[in-house]
């Protein structure tokens, strides 16, 4: 009776710990093969990671360091976001939609296996336009848009640039300095 009663213990115990794995969902998980299998081919000397093409989509944001812009003014444009860490290609589209900066890996791609691989958040710069106006400009990050396939696409984020004239300025004059002090 003693050694029944002993076994049924052991049983219940060994389910109430094996029950909070049974009951939760699975997520979809990284797994060196797949990466070998389908990025390999294409980023042969990258750091082997999954966060590379994934996870950089769902949340990105993109903002100019500035409101307004003289013509010909630098203009950087920050990319941030996304849920995890990892080496990316960023992309920065006028509103003609030529691309006017790219930060990526060494070679164009991935990290190269070194060091300082472009993350985000990302700085991507460009010079504002030579005549006054609102601007839409696209903040891009390349990858894969979703988290299955091996196909890449891009992901973009608006950011407005507005143009503004610039305001003349008043002739320096002698006379102009002597007024200042009267």
């Amino acid at each position: 009776m003693k050694s029944h009663v002993s076994r049924w213990v052991l049983t219940m115990i060994a389910l109430g710990a094996a029950a909070p794995m049974i009951a939760t969902p699975r997520r979809a998980e990284a797994h060196p093969s797949l990466f070998s299998s389908r990025c390999a081919s294409c980023h042969s000397n990258d750091t082997q990671t999954c966060t590379g093409c994934h996870h950089h989509q769902g949340t990105l944001t993109a903002t100019a360091n500035q409101r307004n812009y003289h013509p010909g003014d630098p203009v950087v444009v920050t990319l941030g976001g996304g849920s995890k860490g990892g080496w990316i290609r960023a992309l920065l589209y006028n509103s003609s939609n030529a691309e006017i900066d790219r930060r990526s890996g060494p070679t164009g791609d991935g990290d190269n296996s070194k060091p300082n691989s472009v993350t985000l958040p990302v700085q991507l710069h460009g010079t504002a336009p030579a005549q006054p106006g609102t601007y839409t400009w696209q903040a891009a990050w390349f990858g894969n848009p979703n988290d299955g396939g091996s196909a890449h696409g891009e992901n973009r984020k608006p950011v407005t640039i507005q143009v503004v004239a610039p305001t003349p300025v008043e002739a320096r004059t002698w006379g102009w300095v002597k007024r200042l002090f009267d």
